[in-house]
């Protein structure tokens, strides 16, 4: 029987009234409570620095292994690769809310994590409106809307400042490369971050009949003659580029124009895109139509 409905035998339900109020100020609590209280576990690089960045590091408790920046992410425990996470360890940590990327998996692992904890999928897609939409949308999820409003517009102005400079008078033909250690090099075609990038940029990718990301060959490396190569690493020290002397070969190679940089800080779409967008875009613009090595 409910609240409302139950009458105290000697008082003609007066005494309901107190504890009607107090069952309604607990609700009250309950409902207004920001998720700043919750304890979060993240599968998602980008998803991580936005939360840095909007000062709510304090509610992690675990992230994926692509969560390597800022620096003090790495401090934190692993619950392995985002598109591989495990059901039982992330359940051990009890959480109260798993935030996760597009390309979080498996798929059948979220399912099993969803019956027992909160998984909320972050939108995502690989261009700076995204970028500013997803902070705004992780603010609103922690209940840190006036941080979130800040870094979105200063993310839009910086966004603004860059599309104002754009196209080059002269765009480079670009290859872009991901180096995964033991497993070589990988060229990045068409529906790719590599290719958001540069289409963000307004840069021709030298790859575009390529589709996705496929391995790199010395034959195509040759043919493909990029103007400039933007390798993205994902551990620092995979790429070398005397170890691949059909690079060196190439327009690019010959001239030095060579960008290194980690491939999350190229490739996540988070908060430092910009910095990305104007890391790869001095590198296309040099000095006298040339740059130097630019390693990391």
């Amino acid at each position: 029987m409910s609240l409302l409905r139950k009458r105290h035998p000697s008082t003609g339900g007066k005494r309901a009234v107190p504890a009607l109020r107090l069952s309604l100020s607990l609700m009250l609590l309950m409902l207004c409570t920001p998720l700043a209280a919750e304890r979060l576990v993240v599968a998602g690089g980008a998803i991580t620095e936005v939360i840095y960045a909007l000062g709510a590091e304090d509610q992690l408790i675990a992230v994926d292994s692509t969560s390597t920046w800022p620096p003090e992410a790495r401090n934190l425990p692993r619950v392995g690769y985002v598109r591989a996470l495990p059901v039982e360890g992330i359940l051990a940590l009890k959480p109260d809310r798993l935030l996760v990327a597009p390309e979080a998996g498996p798929e059948r692992a979220l399912r099993q994590l969803e019956r027992v904890v909160p998984v909320t999928r972050i939108t995502s897609a690989w261009e700076p409106d995204a970028v500013v939409e997803r902070v705004r949308q992780i603010a609103e999820l922690l209940d840190r809307r006036e941080q979130g409003e800040r870094l979105a517009s200063q993310l839009e102005q910086e966004f603004a400042e860059i599309e104002r400079r754009l196209p080059l008078d002269r765009q480079p033909r670009v290859l872009f490369l991901l180096a995964t250690g033991g497993h070589g090099l990988l060229v990045g075609g068409r529906d790719t971050q590599a290719q958001a990038l540069l289409d963000a940029l307004q840069l021709p990718n030298a790859a575009e009949q390529i589709e996705g990301f496929k391995p790199l060959n010395a034959e195509a490396a040759l043919a493909l003659r990029p103007e400039l190569i933007v390798v993205a690493e994902t551990a620092e020290g995979a790429f070398r580029l005397e170890d691949w002397p059909a690079l060196q070969q190439t327009p690019a190679g010959r001239s030095g124009r060579v960008l290194v940089r980690d491939s999350m800080f190229l490739l996540s779409f988070g908060p430092r895109l910009p910095q990305a967008m104007e890391a790869v875009l001095a590198a296309a613009r040099g000095r006298d139509g040339r740059t130097a090595w630019l390693p990391r």
